[in-house]
């Protein structure tokens, strides 16, 4: 899984410009708008822009009547982090995103720096910002540059290659695995909430398999369009057989991790690590530890030697399929640590 497939490297995972430019041409012809308009929101006052793209679902072929437009800014400024602005001065929300361009930079080069996910690497934190360099990474590279400067051209170039297609197939296809593990440990205590993770975790391989032919756009509630654009009938009968009512959390949550590991393989090498969610607390009373989440709830555990509520430390790890000891696993069922999934480093998982 450390070496992720370029099937998405077709043609069709990256549009035509001339396509990019129809779609955005008949959105704006539409609202009686045109790209002057558009043009106009990139500048807003923080910087000339380096790199403007239209982006978001009306450049990616899946919007609507009802649609925005997302506009991606980046400004070499370096007072600024990310800087969002909704504009409805022309009558149509324009979702205008203002970011540094230095760190979408060095974020996007992260995605290819060595092998992921990793022990040292796997933290609530670090998955999310993946995700999010993985989002903005894949609407610049699927959307239309409407102002680039060199060398910032060439940079938007460069994310129309096959790394980005794997790290897109990657990222759903681990994001399967670490939703089924959560839905194995809370079937017996929380059996509603598993039912809900067997659903995402389902999605998230076909967010994968679509990926894997070709559609990239990363936002996971398009998984529907993106089949039906690949002309894939079965992914698209798998997606409405898990969305249809009832859960019936006894019945469908084994149906569901089976079909994760049908679409999305083998868990294995991958292995689960359990660090605290945020807000944790610990104290240390006599034979046990309470631990609290903001002060609001809390638990025993009858165990002194948790980390503080404030570490880093993995509390626990093992290979996929296998469960936390009994007074690890209602650390996990009443939402005080945080799952992800690696592949096993010898010095930590020994």
């Amino acid at each position: 899984m450390e070496t992720t497939s370029a099937r998405a490297a077709a043609p069709s995972a990256f549009p035509d410009p001339g396509l990019l430019e129809k779609r955005l041409d008949v959105f704006l012809e539409q609202r009686g708008m045109g790209r002057d308009a558009v043009l106009g929101e990139t500048d807003q006052g923080l910087g000339t822009p380096a790199l403007a793209v239209a982006a978001g679902s009306v450049l990616a072929g899946f919007g609507n009547h009802r649609s925005d437009l997302d506009l991606l800014v980046l400004v070499e400024n370096d007072r600024l982090n990310r800087f969002p602005i909704q504009s409805h001065e022309h009558g149509t929300l324009i979702d205008v995103n203002i970011r540094r361009a230095s760190d979408v930079r060095d974020s996007t080069a992260g995605l290819t720096a060595g092998p992921w996910p990793r022990f040292a690497t796997v933290t609530e934190e670090a998955w999310n910002h993946r995700r999010r360099a993985l989002n903005t990474a894949s609407r610049l590279a699927l959307g239309l540059p409407l102002v680039a400067s060199p060398p910032w051209d060439a940079w938007h170039a460069g994310l129309r290659r096959p790394w980005l297609a794997g790290a897109v197939e990657q990222w759903w296809t681990v994001e399967a695995h670490r939703l089924a593990q959560a839905a194995r440990w809370l079937l017996g205590a929380r059996p509603m909430a598993a039912a809900v993770r067997a659903r995402e975790a389902v999605v998230a391989a076909l967010n994968a398999r679509a990926a894997a032919g070709g559609e990239l756009y990363f936002t996971h509630k398009w998984v529907g369009e993106k089949l039906k654009a690949l002309g894939d009938a079965e992914g698209l009968a798998l997606l409405r057989d898990v969305l249809a009512p009832p859960l019936a959390p006894r019945e469908r949550v084994p149906h569901c991790l089976g079909l994760v590991e049908r679409l999305a393989g083998p868990a294995a090498p991958l292995h689960a690590v359990l660090r605290w969610a945020p807000g944790v607390g610990t104290t240390v009373l006599d034979d046990r530890t309470v631990v609290d989440r903001w002060q609001l709830r809390a638990l025993e555990v009858l165990r002194r030697d948790l980390p503080p509520g404030d570490s880093n430390t993995v509390i626990w790890s093992g290979p996929a399929g296998t469960t936390p000891p009994d007074d690890v696993l209602p650390l996990f069922v009443h939402d005080m640590v945080w799952l992800g999934v690696a592949h096993p480093d010898p010095e930590v998982s020994a």
